[in-house]
């Protein structure tokens, strides 16, 4: 007895109902398809000579350039195109070249975020290539194929590729033929995915709409102080973790320039301004007092957005009572943000209205929380609408049938808490609703990505679908819009703003402008207004960071010395004349600080502009120190003044110091030292320090080299002090009671 599409869709919702009832926890971690039983070594596996990864495909116009940029570029870089548009293929595309023409023994390595996508790039695979299944093997979802086992493609979720990838190709010795491919290649900027870097490889390869922000974590921020390229259109990608893994961004593909190319179809965004009710606004009042107020006692200079977000998380765990408290109510008033009632009001009317117009037509809806996606789901239910809900909590037949069933255009509607986001192949849909969102910059992108497919209606004409985004006016909602510039990311004709009431009634009143705009670039700023200790008005997430410390040195945002620049050195002597971090624009190279301006917010404040860039210093300098080191302030290279570092403090005569936790260890008194020679080399260098600092020379630290040399540092230039006298130790420290 088979069911009807109706009564199949009812059996859905009923499970769903009954699975999120009894809040079953233990989830069965594995894949839709059933192609993945068997292993490489249980198959009998012939390799043809060539692959073929692209039949009956033909790359569009912009594929071929993009597959000749990465070629160009030396096999290796990040496209970054649109959710959409066919990275996938293109990336197929790639390694069916790099086979055929290049590396005839060829080994890839995929790394996907999700196991859904590990399914979908398998999926592609097979359907568009030679390669038997047995050359394909994954990592993650249950298995740890390997390249020594005969896999010639593997594909691996991240989380598992972190920690067992490098090792696999380390024992296997592919790396010196192996092509790297990081698929959202955003994800693995995160500190504890970098590990997947340390695989060997000859070519390397990035895939994402969005790879600039490594450090956007969305559900952690709905904060108003600026983030480091936390911007659609940041420039500062080269820096980064990812940039320097996988190299610079060598094509790139935005929405406004896939639609002029006619790779996805038109489309509209509106956006809804929506009111919290009158109860609703005075609790947002107070938790936003509260927060604001303990922001101005835990914030600093260098602990704001996310860091002090990630900071006070850690110090709640350690008992700190103001940083529990602060990450408490953040919580809280994102709570009431995505419950306020016009949400719910404001997607059924948007529901009601289009469905009833086009009764074929389907939507997804698009949440932050699971509770309250599950909550729409039942009112949405209780309409009459034909929904299913979709999350990470629901074991993966059941989010697989709910696809299938809105594929099939028996349920109408989908209800997604961001897995939809990233990560599911799904139809097009005619129109998305954001009903909440958190305050990133990449969400929407992806978002985006998720309704825009090609399609033809049935008088042959091009889909068009239209996206409406739900906001809380006059909230932390807005932030959003600050962030980037809407209107030239994806086309100021397609965006559409409105101030809207659903719960009295009243029809939408359009606005011309969106609640917030960004601040202008580096490029829009005239250089003849801006004037040293002025406030900055230009954006203040463009530029890298750089610090300058009390013994005028100046690091990357690594901690990592730069080549001496006394341009820039003068102007931060001159104008900040303190010790702090500042940034430096990529183009105009604007240079600017970040100040607390009151409890909550921050400045810019213009210091100057530079002729010139800071250079790094290489890590991997030939250049070796004079091996007749014998003068108290010789110049010693830069790059090799590593090693241990010890303190100078002068509040003792013996001035060099370790810092052990809480413990302070100075250098064993002269008298104590029963070595003469080590004796009278402790001594040497005391009197060294002494002398630099009658020169002017105020240092805090020295460093020991792993020669034994001891150096120091100031003013981006390393001076040589003297010989340890326990060699790469260091120093004889005091005995601690």
């Amino acid at each position: 007895m088979r069911l009807t599409p109706k009564e199949e869709l009812e059996f859905q919702q009923l499970q769903q109902i009954d699975f999120w009832r009894r809040r079953t926890s233990a989830a069965i971690e594995g894949l839709p398809s059933d192609e993945l039983s068997e292993t490489p070594e249980q198959q009998n596996v012939a390799l043809p000579s060539h692959w073929e990864l692209t039949r009956n495909l033909v790359l569009h116009d912009w594929q071929s350039k993009c597959v000749d940029s990465w070629f160009a570029a030396g096999n290796r870089g990040v496209i970054k195109v649109v959710t959409g548009a066919g990275k996938t293929i293109l990336a197929l595309g790639i390694i069916e070249r790099l086979q055929q023409n290049a590396i005839p023994d060829l080994r890839v390595a995929i790394v996907v975020p999700t196991i859904v996508l590990l399914d979908q790039w398998y999926t592609e695979i097979l359907k568009h290539s030679n390669l038997p299944k047995g050359t394909i093997g994954f990592i993650g979802a249950g298995r740890s194929d390997s390249f020594e086992t005969g896999a010639r493609i593997i594909i691996a979720v991240l989380n598992s590729a972190s920690k067992k990838l490098a090792q696999d190709v380390q024992r296997s010795g592919v790396g010196n033929r192996l092509l790297l491919i990081v698929d959202e290649c955003h994800r693995a900027g995160a500190p504890e995915m970098r590990r997947i870097f340390e695989t060997k490889r000859v070519c390397s390869l990035g895939l994402s709409a969005t790879p600039e922000r490594e450090n956007d974590v969305a559900d952690e921020s709905d904060e108003d102080a600026p983030e480091i390229g936390d911007s659609a259109d940041s420039p500062a990608f080269e820096p980064t973790v990812v940039g320097r893994e996988l190299g610079d961004v060598v094509f790139e593909l935005n929405y406004a320039g896939a639609i002029q190319q006619g790779i996805l179809p038109p489309f509209r965004v509106i956006h809804y301004g929506l009111p919290l009710s009158e109860s609703e606004s005075q609790q947002y009042q107070r938790l936003s007092r509260e927060i604001s107020d303990l922001q101005g006692d835990l914030q600093t200079r260098s602990r704001r957005g996310l860091g002090l977000i990630r900071w006070c998380k850690s110090q709640a765990s350690k008992g700190n009572r103001k940083a529990a408290r602060y990450i408490s109510l953040l919580g809280d008033r994102k709570r009431l943000l995505y419950r306020m009632e016009a949400r719910s009001a404001a997607t059924t009317k948007i529901l009601q209205q289009y469905l009833t117009e086009n009764p074929t037509a389907n939507a997804i809806l698009f949440h932050e929380s699971i509770d309250e996606v599950m909550r729409l789901f039942w009112v949405l239910r209780g309409l009459g609408f034909e929904v299913v809900a979709e999350h990470s909590e629901f074991p993966d037949w059941m989010r697989a049938k709910a696809i299938h069933l809105f594929r099939d255009g028996v349920a109408r509607v989908v209800v997604s808490a961001r897995s939809l986001i990233e990560g599911f192949n799904v139809p097009s849909a005619d129109i998305g609703i954001v009903v909440a969102a958190s305050a990133s910059v990449r969400q929407r992108i992806q978002t985006l990505g998720r309704l825009l497919r090609k399609n033809l209606l049935n008088d042959g004409n091009e889909k068009s679908s239209k996206l409406f985004v739900l906001y809380a006016r006059n909230t932390v909602d807005e932030f959003i819009y600050e962030k980037t510039n809407w209107d030239l990311f994806i086309g100021a004709e397609r965006n559409e703003y409105y101030i809207w009431d659903p719960l009295s009634g009243s029809s939408p009143t359009q606005s011309s402008d969106p609640p917030r705009r960004p601040r202008p670039s580096e490029e829009d700023l005239p250089t003849t207004e801006l004037h040293p200790g002025d406030e900055y008005l230009g954006d203040l997430n463009q530029g890298v960071t750089y610090s300058y410390d009390t013994q005028g040195n100046i690091r990357d945002q690594n901690g990592n010395p730069i080549q001496s620049h006394p341009e820039l050195r003068d102007l931060l002597l001159r104008v900040r004349r303190r010790a702090g971090r500042f940034r430096i624009t990529p183009k105009r190279l604007y240079v600017f600080a970040l100040e607390k301006d009151g409890f909550a917010a921050w400045r810019g404040v213009y210091l100057g502009q530079l002729t010139a860039p800071p250079v790094g210093i290489s890590a991997n300098d030939t250049s070796e120190p004079d091996s007749a080191l014998t003068t108290v302030g010789q110049l010693y290279p830069l790059a090799k003044a590593r090693g241990e570092t010890f303190h100078v403090l002068q509040r003792d005569r013996r001035l060099i110091a370790r810092k052990e936790g809480r413990v302070v260890r100075f250098v064993a008194p002269l008298e104590q030292i029963s070595d003469l020679k080590k004796r009278a080399a402790t001594a040497n260098i005391q009197q060294a320090l002494n002398d630099v600092y009658m020169k002017g020379h105020r240092i805090t630290k020295i460093t020991v080299t792993p020669n034994g040399e001891v150096v120091y540092v100031f003013g981006n230039r390393a001076y040589f002090l003297g010989h340890a006298p326990e060699g790469a130790r260091g120093f004889q420290l005091e005995e601690v009671v």
